[in-house]
């Protein structure tokens, strides 16, 4: 069985909730992003651009804590 995570993020126009497998942050090219491991199996890459925080927990309670 996969651990999941919980995420949220706040920021300049983005206020996210959502579950993942992990986390990292990446250099590329065209800046700096964060690279989440989704349980469907697709990664998704959100721009650091007007990312203010990234919380993670490992419960949906501990996240709004």
């Amino acid at each position: 069985m996969l651990k999941v995570i919980f995420v949220k993020i706040l920021g300049t126009g983005i206020h996210e909730q959502f579950r993942a497998l992990s986390h990292e942050i990446v250099g590329l090219p065209a800046g700096t992003y964060h690279k989440f491991a989704m349980e469907n199996g697709s990664v998704l890459y959100i721009n650091d651009f007007g990312v203010r925080t990234v919380a993670i927990a490992g419960t949906p309670e501990a996240l709004n804590h």
